[in-house]
């Protein structure tokens, strides 16, 4: 990641250099104070509460009529209590060329494909920033070469992608983790290029109508690790990650209807020993002015399953039922909420979540987030090992997790 910062000043660089007059600069810088409030006490005795600062810069320089771009984007956290959590990223650092009907870039992106709203599974390109988020929303920065093809028929996607970024895992004074915690620098590969890999990702996309829909093969090593428990010299456990290689085929759809948008993610993947299929299907159903207001309530419902079955180890559900309701105000602060439970019918485990910002004045933004996990039985610290490798008992360390999070933030 250094070279890829100071790669990212050297574009920059280059970039005023070859800008000239012409050309358009912006900066945009967001601060972030975190804090989270825990119900209870940690399985392994950690804080019930974990405040945090984050700072995100975003540079971006077009020149050249705008046919030519370079964006940089650096994260920061600094966390209080999980040193694993206070990381440097380099999200994104590419240059684009623009032509009339193809884009090329090159450097670290961040690229996301999916239409459901609980989980993605078709979204495969970058790295889970774990640490960041149990949601698996927030993504590190991969580098790659990615060139798009636009044509009456539809969007090519060509990818490159060079290298790999390991998962990061929260440490063992973090939250919202398994039983022991992983340690990304023991990290082993199926690829015998391990961390320098060539992974390569062939999409097309279109739309027709009332559908939308993309379909992709990706062929690499994979985001998701296998987790191995282990013992350091110290007696301490840790689970290793494991990244096989694989080749997944992944499709996404969507169908809108007036109010109504049917949504589907599929994959086929062959790696984690053997091929296994899955698949989230759902809608929304949008109700707008609800209650004679200017305010529009969405109505969510998805099922997700895994033909893994209880094999699913990268899950926590892998037969699940999930609704929502979505809700925005429409008013000046742009006011939404979204509320949704998931429950896995086999095991009766369930996560309820519940997310919302307002807008406050031009330049802060007040966030909520919270999630509350039942369902499983509760291991004593004694029995954490052993919840590990349960397959009726997913998130059983997660039991003692149930927070509240608030997040200011200020945008420059």
């Amino acid at each position: 990641m250094r070279r890829a910062l100071i790669a990212g000043l050297v574009l920059a660089c280059v970039a005023n250099a070859w800008g000239g007059d012409d050309g358009r600069t912006e900066w945009d810088v967001n601060l972030g104070l975190q804090a989270r409030a825990f119900a209870h006490e940690g399985l392994a005795g950690q804080s019930r509460v974990q405040p945090s600062v984050s700072v995100e810069l975003e540079y971006f320089r077009s020149w050249d009529q705008d046919r030519q771009r370079l964006t940089v984007t650096p994260f920061l956290r600094l966390d209080a209590e999980d040193s694993r959590r206070s990381h440097f990223d380099l999200r994104e650092a590419y240059w684009s060329r623009i032509g009339s009907d193809w884009e090329l870039h090159i450097g670290a992106r961040r690229v996301f494909w999916g239409v459901t709203e609980f989980k993605h599974l078709v979204d495969v390109v970058n790295q889970t920033d774990l640490v960041e988020n149990v949601d698996g929303e927030d993504k590190l920065g991969q580098p790659m070469v990615h060139l798009s093809l636009v044509r009456d028929w539809g969007i090519v996607d060509l990818m490159l992608l060079a290298g790999f970024r390991e998962r990061t895992f929260p440490g063992r004074d973090g939250r919202l983790r398994r039983a022991l915690p992983g340690k990304g620098s023991a990290a082993t590969y199926a690829s015998h290029a391990e961390e320098f890999p060539i992974d390569t990702v062939v999409r097309w996309s279109h739309a027709a109508g009332p559908l939308e829909w993309g379909i992709y093969h990706f062929s690499g090593t994979s985001r998701q690790p296998l987790l191995f428990p282990q013992v350091n010299g110290r007696g301490e456990g840790y689970l290793r990650p494991h990244y096989p290689t694989i080749d997944q085929t992944g499709l996404e759809a969507q169908a809108l209807f007036g109010d109504w948008a049917w949504k589907l993610e599929a994959i086929s993947n062959s790696g984690f020993d053997g091929r296994y299929n899955a698949f989230n299907i759902g809608f929304e159903r949008t109700l707008v002015g609800f209650g004679g207001t200017r305010s529009d309530l969405g109505i969510v419902a998805e099922y997700m399953h895994d033909g893994r079955d209880e094999r699913a180890f990268d899950t926590l559900f892998e037969h699940d039922l999930a609704v929502g309701t979505r809700w925005s105000l429409n008013d000046a602060a742009d006011t939404q909420a979204l509320l949704g439970v998931i429950w896995d019918v086999e095991t009766d485990e369930y996560i309820f979540s519940i997310e919302g910002s307002r807008r406050l004045g031009s330049d802060w933004t007040l966030e909520l987030e919270g999630r509350l996990f039942g369902g499983a039985s509760l291991p004593d610290r004694n029995a954490l090992l052993e919840s590990l490798f349960d397959p009726t008992n997913k998130s059983a360390s997660l039991q003692r997790d149930d927070y509240l999070q608030l997040e200011l933030k200020r945008f420059f």
